[in-house]
């Protein structure tokens, strides 16, 4: 039980540091450099993070899942969190719906934000199985 805490609170951490990066190199680039956050934008953010996290406990399960099931629970993953930062973009006024630019810009921002928090994930997965492995390998 420990260890999923921990996963999901890794989750919910490289959600939310990954957002904040990326919105904010965004901004910069591309609308203002002064631009700020308000706080309301940060507990969207927030929200975001802790969706991510929540809804990761299904892949989380002890159940021994097929390749395929496993690819079925990811895609319906992304688009719950897909739907659910869309949704909470456009309550907090993070892109205009009558700009089809802002909508696409922003769903590139989300499937970016989704990647980039895949591969890290991944990499330090892999990292870690790699040690333990290495470990075993060395008391046998």
């Amino acid at each position: 039980m420990k260890e999923k805490i921990n996963i999901l609170i890794n989750i919910f951490t490289r959600v939310f540091t990954t957002i904040f990066l990326i919105v904010t190199i965004y901004e910069a680039l591309f609308v203002d450099i002064n631009l700020t956050f308000r706080i309301i934008d940060i507990w969207g953010i927030m929200l975001i993070g802790l969706l991510c996290a929540i809804c990761y406990l299904p892949l989380l399960s002890e159940k021994n899942y097929t390749k395929t099931i496993m690819i079925i629970l990811q895609l319906v993953y992304f688009v719950v969190i897909n739907a659910a930062t869309l949704v909470t973009g456009f309550l907090l006024h993070w892109f205009n719906l009558k700009s089809p630019m802002a909508v696409f810009s922003f769903e590139l921002i989300i499937i970016f934000v989704y990647i980039i928090v895949m591969v890290i994930s991944y990499k330090i997965d892999s990292d870690s199985a790699k040690e333990m492995n290495k470990k075993l390998k060395e008391r046998q």
